[in-house]
């Protein structure tokens, strides 16, 4: 068995590329139980401000940067429930938080089945 922990990104991003010929640079994703390990990283940067998860996610990808961000670093449980920062718990299933927002009514903002 292969260790999975230790792989060459830049051949397999470039690998993509030539069979995908995407447009964006893909990323990868990791969680840490300590953010003096995430810090550890080679030349990570860390927000100075608060941001949504989708601008995180452009700077590594079109930026080429490695960012490393705790649930603090995002706008709201919102943010951090999609990458595994936030508990996806009742309250945040309901949509309450993102009825008026991003939806006209809770019923529109909850998910349509809720996970086990």
């Amino acid at each position: 068995m292969s260790d999975v922990t230790q792989f060459d990104g830049a051949a397999l991003v470039d690998e993509l590329n030539s069979l995908l010929h995407l447009k964006t640079t893909p990323i990868g994703m990791k969680l840490f139980e300590r953010v003096e390990d995430m810090e550890a990283i080679p030349k990570i940067r860390r927000p100075a401000s608060i941001h949504t998860t989708d601008q995180i996610v452009a700077q590594a990808s079109r930026l080429g940067w490695t960012v490393g961000i705790t649930a603090a670093d995002l706008v709201g449980p919102q943010c951090g429930a999609v990458i595994g920062l936030h508990p996806q718990n009742d309250e945040w299933l309901s949509g309450q938080r993102m009825a008026g927002v991003w939806f006209a009514t809770q019923a529109d903002a909850a998910p349509p089945t809720r996970p086990p």
